[in-house]
């Protein structure tokens, strides 16, 4: 990020998943140097998560 004057110049943010360019006002979300648009978070999530996934009844197995 460039400075002018110590106020700092914003580049493009866009979503990791979907390339779309997140614009001013737009809610998304940045986690391990990733950043999801609000289409995208579900898949985010399912990344993010995917450690943490069971299927029921076999819960221990590998």
């Amino acid at each position: 990020m460039r400075r002018t004057n110590c106020v700092p110049i914003r580049g493009t943010l866009r979503c990791s998943f979907c390339g779309l360019e997140i614009t001013e006002g737009e809610r998304y979300w940045y986690c391990n140097g990733r950043t999801a648009c609000a289409v995208c978070l579900p898949e985010f999530a399912r990344q993010e998560l995917a450690p943490f996934c069971r299927t029921r009844g076999r819960e221990g197995r590998r």
